[in-house]
């Protein structure tokens, strides 16, 4: 999400609007220039949503990941949970795990194309079976944009005059790979290496759709943890905006949640000092630490007391 995209080779070119970046107002309130293009689907629905995309070629520049190691991961969880079983069991009485939800949110920045996003996916995987075997209910989603430097949300606003201070101007895209009442699989997570999803991040709005998912939910206990590589970043809402403005609504949504207690949030960085936006934030050096954090950060959570 650090990345500078606009200085990338491989990010398409779009129009651009001839103004000079804006001054962030502070005072002026967050909004959506029109949410008429937003997306909520199913992983499985990944195929035919992508493919109605345009600048699909660029993601052809990335190398295919292997998702190989999800099915053998899923293999061995699945082998570990038979010869543990006894042992889990008398884990899950040490909280109400029967009422109980805890969401998983990740990052589908342009940063966590590849590698990154392979230890997020096994991460995910391993958190999956840890509450499935604890008998607590989840839910993985997924969140970026439909396209790079604004979609049909800013041609929108080009077409209607370029009117100042618009706000958010890239189109959402929010997926679900496992809703409550599933268990995430190996398969769901291969979905999450497709090197045409990821592309720029809006956290506030997607930490906002998360928490309002967990909220219909019935279960007391209510968990949302968030995997992230970095700040929000969307070229096309910062230039009309100011560079402060995703940011800011991401400290407004945190600070909101944390202060209702209804859900208890809580967040993993990745070389990325989440600690600046949620108070139970947890900075990591590596992707390959995720599995480890992940597990021991949902242990520390479920286990709390109230």
């Amino acid at each position: 999400m650090l990345v500078a995209l606009m200085t990338l080779s491989f990010v398409p070119s779009l129009r651009r609007s001839r103004r000079r970046p804006v001054r962030f107002d502070p005072d002026r309130p967050y909004q959506v220039y029109t949410p008429d293009y937003d997306l909520e689907i199913k992983a499985s629905d990944l195929d035919a949503v992508l493919a109605t995309l345009p600048d699909r070629r660029w993601a052809d520049r990335f190398p295919e990941v292997d998702p190989g190691q999800l099915y053998d991961l899923e293999k061995d969880l699945a082998a570990r949970r038979t010869r543990m079983r006894s042992s889990q069991a008398e884990d899950s009485t040490a909280f109400d795990a029967a009422d109980t939800i805890v969401a998983l949110l990740i990052d589908h920045s342009g940063s966590m194309r590849g590698q990154p996003m392979l230890f997020a996916a096994r991460a995910a995987l391993v958190a999956s079976d840890l509450l499935d075997s604890l008998g607590a209910k989840q839910e993985v989603l997924g969140f970026t944009t439909a396209r790079w430097k604004g979609g049909q949300s800013r041609e929108k606003w080009l077409a209607d005059g370029q009117p100042s201070h618009p706000g958010r101007l890239n189109d959402l895209l929010h997926i679900i790979y496992c809703s409550a009442g599933e268990k995430l699989s190996a398969q769901r997570c291969a979905d999450m290496l497709r090197p045409d999803l990821m592309k720029e991040n809006i956290d506030g709005e997607a930490i906002q759709w998360a928490a309002s998912r967990l909220r219909r939910r019935a279960e007391r206990q209510k968990y949302l943890i968030v995997l992230s590589d970095g700040a929000p970043v969307d070229d096309s809402t910062l230039l009309a905006n100011g560079d402060r403005y995703l940011d800011h609504h991401l400290r407004h949504v945190t600070s909101e949640i944390e202060q209702a207690g209804d859900i208890r949030l809580a967040a993993i960085g990745i070389s990325h000092p989440v600690e600046q936006y949620y108070r139970q934030g947890i900075t990591i050096s590596s992707p390959e630490e995720l599995e480890e954090a992940l597990v021991q950060l949902i242990n520390r959570l479920v286990h709390a007391s109230p």
